[in-house]
């Protein structure tokens, strides 16, 4: 009987360890255009800072051990764009201006420097960095060259902390950048280029900061052996 109990606790203590791998969270943010109508070169200006859009994004995050876990996220935000705030002033963008809604679907893989545990009784955190692969919609419109609505690859990358509040709340805050693969995020090439939807030359980004409260999924699993 006491091997029996023994087991029986064994493995309890098993599942313990597998559970709570999977995650879901809900945050808000904002995010902040950079490209050919508002650029710089270490930070930008008050006036720029004014065109910070408000973000929403909805995660889901599956952990498989400490050190990595895989997210899928999605984010809904908007994106705004001056060509009198570039830093170096240009005639040929002084007098443009865009707005445009922005979606991002995106897989991101987080590598965590700390053991970040699987397990409902270890409160714990961990500083993050994490990459991956996006795709946005957007639909530039207002005083530009090429108005267009489109889909197009970006390649979201940042940094994070996230900590474990109790044995299902979590807390993550995260800043980073989503580079997208195309130059007409604004509706306006860089000077002397030709417009692409995709391009690896001279394409725009936005930079993004979130804070989220996550939620663990315990359904408790065991491993077969």
């Amino acid at each position: 009987m006491r091997k029996f109990f023994g087991f029986i606790l064994i493995m309890l203590i098993s599942c313990e360890a597998f559970a709570q791998r999977w995650t879901m969270s809900a945050g808000t943010g904002a995010t902040l255009y950079k490209g050919d109508l508002s650029d710089w070169h270490l930070a930008p200006h008050l006036s720029q800072m004014k065109t910070l859009n408000a973000a929403v994004n909805f995660q889901l995050r599956y952990q498989p051990d400490q050190a990595m876990a895989y997210r899928a996220k999605l984010t809904f935000t908007g994106l705004d764009g001056n060509g009198a705030n570039y830093s170096i002033p240009s005639i040929s963008f002084s007098t443009n201006s865009f707005s445009s809604p922005l979606i991002e679907f995106s897989g991101l893989v987080d590598y965590n420097f700390k053991d970040y545990q699987a397990n409902r009784h270890v409160r714990n955190w961990t500083p993050f960095i994490y990459g991956g692969l996006g795709f946005l919609f957007v639909s530039p419109e207002g005083n530009i060259s090429s108005p267009k609505t489109f889909f197009t690859w970006a390649i979201p990358y940042g940094v994070g902390v996230k900590a474990q509040l109790n044995n299902r709340i979590g807390l993550q805050c995260e800043f980073g950048s989503s580079k997208s693969l195309s130059n007409i995020l604004d509706g306006q090439a860089a000077w002397g280029e030709v417009p692409q939807i995709f391009t690896w030359n001279k394409s725009d980004q936005y930079l993004h900061s979130s804070i989220s409260i996550t939620y663990s999924l315990i359904s408790v699993y065991c491993p077969r052996d």
